[in-house]
């Protein structure tokens, strides 16, 4: 009797289960995704320092620009009150008692009292041929003083000019014009309008820029008065000219200070706006800024979810 072999016959190679291809690392995936939000911290770090060094020169500018606006305020102010003075040193009332052969002060000094009301100038003077103030209507302080080693003194003998005088109390933008007597002058006129509250108030409202007037330390004229803002002009006195930054409170502000004139003792004009005061506008590209971050942070949560489900709860 013979026996029936069996053989073990393998299935054909089309047949066999194909081997399960590799996972890919759910550690690995999690890793990269850690990468790139940092990197996009890393950007938008860099891009919010930028924005702010952006909004910083704006601050910068827009201080500069308040002091050019003065500037060229003042110019025209300068150029009318060397045309005014010009006419009032023809004046017949103003000849009349200055080249008198007796030189009356009341009389002059009453002369001088109304012009300057009907004229609407702060200040009127009368100074002798050396540049002494003979008469003065509006600041008495300037009676008798000698302003002869004055520039603006000496060319106004010659021809109508203008200067920026800073007095012990206060500031005064003035033309000057000679009083002539034939081919000679003996005299000279000087008009004045202070230089204060009025042409910073105006510039504060065409670019929401406060200005104060400082004589020394002391301030003079102020476009805006909070404790606020006095604590950061006084902090501002004791800086020197040019632009810098100062703390009052729990704010900041970007400040700059100009002489108001050539001298040493010319007083200064500060400009203060708060620091980055255009941020506001600038909200939504700061938000733009970062936006990037919460989304690389939302991916990441999403690829670790995925990685503990893949695996059973494990990251």
């Amino acid at each position: 009797m013979t026996r029936t072999r069996f053989e073990v016959v393998s299935p054909p190679a089309a047949m066999q289960m194909p081997h399960p291809a590799p996972r890919p690392s759910s550690a690995g995936a999690v890793m990269a995704g850690v990468v790139v939000l940092a990197a996009l911290g890393a950007v938008s770090w860099l891009g919010d320092r930028q924005m702010g060094r952006f909004l910083s020169s704006l601050d910068e500018d827009t201080v500069a620009q308040a002091a050019r606006s003065l500037d060229q305020l003042l110019v025209v102010q300068r150029a009318q009150l060397v045309a005014e003075v010009r006419v009032l040193a023809d004046d017949n009332r103003i000849r009349a008692t200055v080249l008198a052969p007796k030189f009356d002060e009341g009389t002059v000094q009453d002369v001088l009292e109304d012009l300057r009301k009907s004229s609407g100038a702060t200040l009127l003077a009368v100074l002798d041929g050396s540049g002494k103030v003979q008469a003065v209507a509006g600041a008495a302080g300037l009676k008798e003083v000698n302003l002869g080693s004055s520039s603006a003194v000496k060319a106004g003998f010659e021809r109508p000019t203008s200067d920026v005088w800073t007095l012990p109390d206060q500031v005064q933008v003035v033309g000057l014009a000679p009083i002539r007597s034939g081919d000679q002058t003996p005299a000279l006129l000087v008009k004045g309008l202070s230089l204060g509250k009025s042409q910073l108030a105006t510039i504060e409202t065409a670019m929401g820029v406060t200005g104060a007037v400082f004589i020394g330390e002391r301030i003079a004229a102020q476009s805006a008065q909070t404790a606020e803002l006095d604590e950061a002009f006084r902090g501002a006195g004791r800086l020197a000219d040019g632009t810098a930054q100062v703390t009052a409170g729990d704010r900041s502000y970007v400040v700059r200070l100009a002489r108001a004139g050539d001298g040493a003792t010319a007083a200064r004009i500060a400009w203060l706006v708060p620091q980055h005061h255009h941020a506001e506008r600038a909200r939504l590209l700061l938000l733009l800024v970062w936006c990037p971050v919460a989304l690389g942070a939302l991916m990441l949560m999403i690829l670790i979810a995925n990685a503990r489900r893949t695996n059973g709860g494990m990251p």
